[in-house]
């Protein structure tokens, strides 16, 4: 698995040595416009030199060690994951260019199952079953592996049916889906019903946006005619109005940037091509 106290510190080494102003936190996601790269598809160093070159001379980073009394209020943490503290689960770097906020995420398993633990706790949902963490008390209560693997199948094909889950993104997506999971659900089988269902829908967006992406010429023409995008006055505007048109095509599932970024550009063009044919 990837350090990723590494990584922030390869990323704190890259500021310095590009008199980078270096902002130890980042900014929130899903607060305006805004593109989120998928690590797989574009590495940290190559993340890092695009933040050179148009970030401005800013590179935000947020990579805190692991403190699992924050929020101590709202509960205690299974002691499984209580001894991640001081490591480092969650990084965010983000840079912001021409109004758009890029980010750039990792983060470990463990980590995520730690936030959502709290956001569900934060939540007000019952601390029993999925949230409740494992006690002398609570362990004729766990399910055999192959009972919980078929709950959590059949939850996590629920889950994939909500259309507000199919539509968020992925930090969106997990809190989400803690809220869909009934009440009383055992812990395990939430969890990894959450984790599978997440999993599925960013491999059936995936593979849906891999279609998509051949038929954005006859798709631009249909999003120049839609009234909301129509109504976009700013850049950054018609960009989330075509990403919510694409969201049906999608099969539900929100677009990744590229695919959105390249639709706009397409309709773009031939609203351009339009124009220059209507002037003679």
């Amino acid at each position: 698995m990837t350090n990723l106290a590494k990584l922030a510190a390869t990323a704190t080494e890259h500021a310095q040595k590009n008199q980078m102003t270096l902002v130890p936190t980042a900014p929130q996601r899903d607060f305006g416009p805004e593109v989120c790269i998928d690590p797989n598809r574009l590495g940290l160093p190559s993340f890092l030199d695009l933040a050179t070159k148009i970030g401005g001379g800013v590179l935000y980073l947020d990579a805190n060690p692991f403190n699992p009394e924050a929020g101590s209020d709202l509960g205690e943490l299974p002691e499984d994951l209580t001894r991640h503290k001081g490591e480092v689960g969650f990084v965010r770097l983000a840079f912001a260019a021409n109004g758009i906020v890029h980010f750039w995420e990792r983060s470990t398993p463990w980590y995520e199952e730690a936030e959502a633990l709290k956001d569900a706790a934060s939540a007000r949902l019952p601390r029993q079953g999925l949230y409740a963490h494992d006690t002398d008390s609570d362990q004729d209560d766990r399910l055999d592996e192959e009972t919980q693997k078929r709950l959590a199948n059949e939850l996590a094909e629920k889950l994939l049916a909500n259309p507000e889950f199919r539509a968020a993104k992925i930090g969106p997506r997990q809190r989400i889906g803690q809220m869909a999971i009934p009440e009383g659900t055992h812990r395990h089988v939430g969890w990894e019903a959450l984790r599978m269902a997440s999993e599925r829908a960013e491999d059936m967006a995936r593979s849906r946006y891999a279609e998509l992406v051949t038929r954005l010429d006859e798709l631009a023409p249909q999003l120049l005619s839609d009234a909301t995008y129509q109504h976009a006055s700013s850049p950054g505007a018609r960009k989330q109005a075509a990403e919510q048109f694409l969201i049906p095509h999608g099969d539900g599932f929100p677009p990744p940037a590229y695919v959105r970024d390249e639709l706009y550009a397409r309709a773009q063009k031939l609203l351009k091509t339009k124009g220059a044919t209507n002037l003679f």
